[in-house]
């Protein structure tokens, strides 16, 4: 009886459709800054919240007037809800192919042609590396489309010629 063995290849199987499969550009960390930070720090934020305010006034010995401690608890938690809104929550997953670069919040998936794409900028947004992904009209997530880059990802963008610079 034979053994249907198939041959060691060098090169990796293709799909199916012929296409290849698509590269994750953004960072790993993008899931935790994106959806586990803000869902961890606003319940937190907001049961500390909650306890101070539902907390009577004779129950705390405090020195000063309750409503110190709760004016202050309820400026940290709308810092945060700010900080949450503009910082962390414009952070999309990026990922791409030959063909098309996808997009997605984690709820959402976008595909665009890399035709669409007007140009990918590296920058520094709090202290953290980040990309800006320009697209040549106002798509699902917007024109400007924020990312962390992962290690591999502007290496991938110059080896086929969409940025012409590696940003360090």
């Amino acid at each position: 009886m034979e053994e249907n063995r198939s041959a060691a290849s060098d090169t990796p199987p293709s799909p199916a459709n012929g296409r290849s499969s698509p590269v994750v550009l953004s960072s790993n960390w993008t899931l935790f800054w994106r959806v586990f930070l803000p869902v961890f720090g606003t319940v937190f934020l907001g049961g500390f919240w909650l306890l101070i305010w539902l907390t009577p006034a004779d129950e705390l010995y405090l020195r000063y007037s309750i409503w110190w401690p709760r004016g202050i608890s309820l400026g940290l938690w709308l810092l945060w809800l700010l900080y949450v809104r503009w910082s962390l929550w414009p952070l999309k997953r990026i990922d791409a192919d030959d063909a098309y670069i996808y997009v997605t919040n984690y709820w959402t998936t976008v595909r665009y042609p890399w035709t669409d794409v007007e140009r990918i900028e590296a920058r520094r947004i709090g202290g953290k590396r980040a990309a800006l992904l320009h697209l040549k009209g106002s798509g699902r997530f917007g024109q400007q489309i924020r990312f962390l880059p992962g290690s591999n990802c502007f290496e991938w963008l110059q080896q086929r010629g969409i940025v012409t610079e590696n940003p360090t």
